[in-house]
């Protein structure tokens, strides 16, 4: 005794698991991405360096007095 699902119903013709649209496999875009796109996290840390390195002036003094005597 055996045990027979579906009546041998063959599937032709079919996209099953096809996504249209998506860039699964391809190459990369067209659109080549700049060093800064690539890498977020490194210009994000050169960006602070240079801020900090502004910040090292000794003209910032000044700045903060004057801007203390407007509150006061």
């Amino acid at each position: 005794m055996s045990i027979q699902i579906g009546d041998n119903n063959k599937i032709k013709n079919s996209s099953i698991g096809h996504q249209y649209g998506s860039n699964r496999g391809e190459k990369e875009s067209k659109e080549k991405k700049t060093f800064f796109e690539k890498h977020p996290a490194l210009f994000s840390f050169i960006i602070s360096i240079l801020a900090g390195f502004i910040l090292l002036f000794s003209f910032w003094k000044s700045v903060i007095i004057w801007i203390e005597s407007l509150f006061k």
